[in-house]
């Protein structure tokens, strides 16, 4: 695979297990659980469309604040406000820039289950969601590891605007502004949130810095510190046992 592209066959289809794993017991105790789980895990994987794009960058200088790169094709500069975690940037050599998403159809169900008042239904979707979309970035963190392999250095974990401490939401904007996200159906609003709502953006670098040949979980890095109720190991997630 090249140095850019559009990824439109990717396998994200979910199980009822995945969904019951990452589900409060609030919901997945429920007598209508299982039948429930069932019929979201169906409908969902007839109805997502994951799909990507990509670009690796060669790492230019890190200074204070901001990062900048060059497309290694054409040369063109590019520059990332990084904020206070800029200096994570000094053991690249070069990054995987991508967004990916499921498609606007999960967004309408997960509404129309919401306006019918079925919460549990609608909690199932958004944790099927959260394992599709672990499933559509595990598609990316093997092109960079992959490649990482291939250059004998070491990858970073999956690295994402807000959530990383000091690397802040808006520099989102500087990120899908690589892209021409219409080509996977995405747009962004000023407040630089993604739709639709499954979607996100993502950095992986790899360097001489790092270490890992696997780019793992990004939660030692999250700005959450642990306080989230999810929790990601090696492209799995599951449920944090702090969840009441």
């Amino acid at each position: 695979m090249g140095s850019t592209g559009r990824i439109l066959t990717i396998d994200a289809r979910i199980t009822p297990e995945e969904i019951l794993n990452l589900a409060t017991p609030q919901w997945r105790d429920m007598p209508e659980a299982p039948s429930a789980l069932r019929q979201m895990a169906d409908e969902m994987n007839r109805i997502m469309r994951p799909e990507a794009l990509f670009h690796w960058f060669d790492m230019g200088e890190v200074r204070k604040g901001h990062i900048d790169a060059c497309d290694p094709v054409s040369g063109a500069p590019v520059r990332l406000t990084t904020g206070e975690f800029s200096p994570y940037f000094k053991q690249a050599t070069r990054f995987l820039a991508a967004v990916y998403t499921l498609g606007p159809k999960v967004d309408t169900l997960l509404h129309r289950l919401m306006a019918k008042g079925l919460y549990m239904e609608a909690h199932f979707v958004n944790m099927g969601a959260l394992a599709a979309l672990t499933r559509t970035a595990s598609v990316l963190t093997r092109l960079a590891e992959n490649r990482a392999k291939q250059e004998e250095v070491g990858v970073s974990p999956p690295l994402s605007p807000g959530s990383i401490e000091g690397w802040e939401l808006p520099s989102q904007h500087e990120l899908c502004a690589l892209f021409h996200l219409s080509d996977i159906g995405v747009s962004q609003g000023e407040d630089a949130i993604l739709s639709p709502m499954n979607t996100l953006s993502v950095v992986i670098a790899i360097g001489p810095g790092f270490k890992d040949s696997r780019a793992g979980s990004p939660c030692r890095l999250c700005r959450m510190g642990g306080s989230c109720t999810l929790t990601c190991s090696n492209h799995k997630a599951t449920l944090a046992s702090k969840v009441a």
